[in-house]
């Protein structure tokens, strides 16, 4: 088919219209919808007097009617064409001060160029088609690129401060688990990243309802530093380098002296330099050279968990890109040298020996006068063979002396993966009730048992804070520790046993409960593991069963029963 027939069957599709007009701003501001016969139109189609030969061949000029009282005239650029067997229209976009003739013209040029044949000018692909598969694809922004986001800053987003554009978290979150890090570790880890620092001293961190670990503020009442208010407060309080703590001296209750750390040996990240450098560029050698002067191999490891912590969690937030790779800092890429770890001597060892375990509880029972609440602690941990950090969370409102079960909400428990209940023995309802007993001993001035929440509660608070509800319901009238007690125990087990090298230990005590239990029930792990909780059958086994020598003994005499036939060789 000729451009002639096109161009008759194109004018005889096309709208009704009025007179051409000429291809000029000047000629497009002058029409007014005043001036056009509508004749119950709601919009009319101008052509304008262009070359039927060129890329601007049916282009028109769409005027909207609008409403009654609109003092603006809608005007749109509209291209009109052959497609398909039909005639259509491609809208090139409205009339306006940055779209006039010559953005039309340029515009209409490209379209003409990539829509139509360039020998015979014919339409060989629809522009509207070219526009909606537009429109499906959203070109894709550049991500890789890492934000310039310092380590300290993201010590202070990690902490749960507001960074930049960046809104405000709950701090010292799990690497690649849900939940939080617990208080011990949510101190440990700060100390690493902020601390050795007054900073230190106006953070308090305990665990919450839920196990989790969270944090209040306190004021230095020595140092005269007002409490903050936030941790962005508290960050523009101790900027890098402000407030970085000397030499540290200690007392080592064990060896009875005193010993220095120097300052060059335990500093924080946020007051080094490697804090003002950017986490996208942190590499091995960094914190190789950042770890060479700590203390021990322990503390080397400590920072290196850290610098782990604040990568995994700028990468979580898209602040290292979208191909940031793995951690450079995994599968011990950070050279540590090895020293020889000091062997713990309460790490196989369980007590065995009935008449030991009755030792045990006897002189429980003797230092119980002087250690209230501390001696019934470790009776406790013997009977459930509960960890002591899930013991000293435990609330009376958790015992059912007539269901007969003690509840261990998920919380509480080192795993948080499910609430458990343990069955109330008849020697551990024994155990609970000289524990409720103890608030009516007559040596404790203005102490009530039932108008404290925690089974096992401290006493060290005053007069005053017993009439304030709020802190005998908080986290601060639970039992801090026992630290006093160890050793006064163990002394006294020493004298009475007669045995000057005697082991004692809290942690032995769930490590004794699940050695009796697979001995009694030969064996037979997954019993234990029901009692003691324990997720994985293999850690059971392999660090909590641990029976002594003459038990292994027994077991070996057992098993070399099935060889009779080794006989003696003479000489």
């Amino acid at each position: 088919m000729g451009t002639e027939k096109l161009d008759r069957k194109l004018d005889q599709v096309e709208i009704k219209q009025t007179s051409p007009i000429r291809f000029k701003d000047d000629a497009i501001n002058k029409i007014r919808k005043q001036n056009i016969v509508w004749n119950k139109r709601t919009d009319i189609f101008i052509p304008f007097k262009v070359s039927k030969d060129s890329h601007q061949k049916g282009l028109k000029l769409r005027v909207y009617k609008g409403a009654l009282g609109d003092k603006d005239t809608r005007r749109v650029f509209y291209v009109q064409y052959w497609f398909g067997g039909k005639a259509r229209k491609y809208r090139l976009g409205d009339y306006s001060q940055r779209f006039g003739k010559t953005e039309c013209d340029d515009l209409l040029k490209e379209v003409f160029k990539t829509h139509t044949d360039p020998e015979t000018g014919f339409w060989i692909k629809d522009p509207n088609l070219t526009r909606k598969d537009e429109a499906r694809f959203v070109e894709k922004q550049d991500t890789t690129q890492a934000k310039a986001y310092t380590i300290n800053d993201v010590i202070e987003a990690y902490c749960g401060a507001p960074i930049f554009e960046e809104e405000a978290e709950r701090g010292f979150s799990k690497d690649r688990k849900d939940g939080y890090r617990t208080k011990k570790h949510a101190r440990e880890w700060f100390r690493c990243m902020a601390g050795y620092n007054h900073r230190q001293s106006l953070v308090n961190f305990f665990d919450d309802d839920d196990g989790y670990g969270t944090h209040e503020f306190k004021s230095n009442t020595h140092l005269r530093i007002a409490k903050p208010l936030s941790w962005r407060d508290l960050f523009r309080k101790f900027p890098p380098g402000k407030g970085i703590l000397k030499d540290r001296v200690y007392w080592n209750r064990r060896k009875k002296q005193t010993y220095t750390i120097p300052k060059s040996q335990n500093y924080a990240i946020y007051d080094h330099d490697l804090g003002k450098s950017l986490i996208s560029d942190l590499k091995p050698g960094d914190i190789e050279h950042f770890i060479r002067d700590l203390s021990s191999m322990a503390v080397k490891e400590s920072y290196v968990q850290v610098f782990i912590t604040l990568w995994i969690y700028a990468r979580k937030r898209g602040w290292l890109g979208t191909n940031p790779g793995e951690c450079p800092f995994f599968n011990q890429t950070v050279f540590i040298k090895k020293e020889k770890r000091k062997e713990d001597p309460y790490k196989n060892i369980a007590i065995e020996d009935p008449k030991q375990l009755a030792l045990f509880w006897q002189c429980s029972e003797e230092l119980s006068e002087q250690f209230p609440f501390k001696a019934e602690l470790h009776q406790f941990m013997l009977l459930t063979a509960m960890r002591k950090s899930e013991c000293l969370k435990m609330e009376k409102k958790f015992i059912n002396f007539e269901k007969g079960t003690l509840f261990i909400p998920k919380g509480i428990s080192k795993t948080k993966y499910r609430d458990e209940e343990l069955p109330i023995t008849p020697e551990l309802e024994v155990l609970l009730r000289n524990i409720l007993d103890l608030g009516n001993r007559a040596d404790f001035p203005f102490y009530k048992m039932k108008d404290f929440r925690w089974l096992f509660a401290t006493r060290n608070w005053s007069s005053q804070k017993y009439f304030n509800k709020d802190f005998r319901l908080s986290h601060k009238a639970r039992l801090g520790g026992d630290e006093k007690y160890i050793p006064v125990l163990r002394a006294l087990m020493r004298e009475k046993s007669g045995d000057p090298d005697l082991l004692y230990a809290p942690k032995i005590l769930r490590k004794t409960y699940i050695t009796k239990s697979q001995q009694i029930f030969a064996g037979r792990s997954e019993i234990t593991q029901q009692m003691s909780r324990h997720r994985n059958i293999d850690v059971l086994n392999s660090h909590y069963n641990k029976p002594g020598i003459e038990t292994r003994r027994e077991y070996a005499s057992e098993v070399s029963k099935a060889f009779p036939f080794i006989q003696r060789r003479t000489a």
